[in-house]
């Protein structure tokens, strides 16, 4: 059977702003032979559930340091809560859905980045047998980011890291980063311009000289990855819109520039 692999990631900020239409999208994608793979996040939730047990959460450019106790926290709200409330609402719009995690399967290998960030994984390798599985029973894998070694240590894995991975390692047609933002702002003068496409230097310079900040620089990091082999680019785009997956709106990720590269109706200032 042939695969053509789609990879969505939602971001944690934007779960519970998910427009009704993403999940039915999801379902139809499936009928036309395009096959979803859906990454979560939940970065706000796993916050919220530290506060409540005491514990502060500290980030490094837009990654989270997970110790020991934070590990907990992060197991139990993404692979827990929000991986069945996301494959609840796949499974209430009639689109068939199957949550797992990164450790099942062993679907994402990684090692330590960093021991100053404690339980943070970087990717090392994707194994995605068990993704070939579900789609050809014709399920839709939806998966926490969470991720194994080689020594059975489960870790903490960005999310859109985690896209950007799975995305080359399947030659994704596309991948798509689903937030709570219209996509990437470009400010001149004293005002902000939506960009329609953007390039990698581009992205790289707007990096460097600090327009792009925080958690967007994971976002755009897993960007690149992912257009290393994704033929139709990577789109980042609002979840909370109908018909975000349809890449009419939001920020292209391309390889070469063209001249239209603003959405005049979304300026702002």
């Amino acid at each position: 059977m042939g695969f053509r692999p789609l990879v969505i990631k939602i971001g944690g900020s934007v779960l519970e702003n998910l427009h009704p239409s993403f999940f039915r999208e999801c379902g139809q994608l499936m009928e036309q032979g395009i096959h979803p793979v859906v990454i979560h996040g939940g970065g706000p939730e796993i916050s919220r559930v530290q506060k409540r047990w005491g514990l502060s959460a500290r980030f490094v450019d837009g990654l989270r340091i997970t110790d020991d106790e934070g590990l907990k926290v992060v197991e139990m709200v993404l692979a827990g809560r929000i991986n069945k409330s996301l494959t609840a609402r796949f499974c209430a719009s009639q689109a068939s859905a199957v949550g797992i995690s990164g450790v099942d399967g062993g679907l994402l290998e990684v090692e330590q980045k960093d021991p100053a960030l404690g339980w943070v994984g970087e990717v090392t390798a994707v194994h995605p047998r068990l993704l070939y599985s579900l789609w050809e029973s014709g399920w839709i894998p939806v998966v926490a980011s969470l991720g194994l070694d080689g020594s059975g240590n489960r870790y903490n894995v960005n999310a859109d890291t985690a896209a950007g991975a799975i995305a080359r390692e399947l030659a994704a047609e596309r991948l798509i980063l689903v937030t709570d933002v219209p996509g990437i702002w470009k400010r001149e003068g004293n005002s902000r311009k939506l960009l329609s496409r953007v390039t990698p230097e581009e992205v790289r310079e707007m990096i460097q000289s600090g327009e792009i900040v925080g958690g967007m620089i994971p976002k755009v990091r897993a960007a690149l990855t992912g257009l290393e082999t994704a033929a139709g680019g990577v789109l980042i785009t609002d979840g909370s819109i109908p018909g975000c997956l349809g890449g009419e709106m939001g920020t292209r990720i391309v390889k070469e520039a063209t001249t239209d590269d603003v959405v005049p109706h979304l300026s702002t200032k």
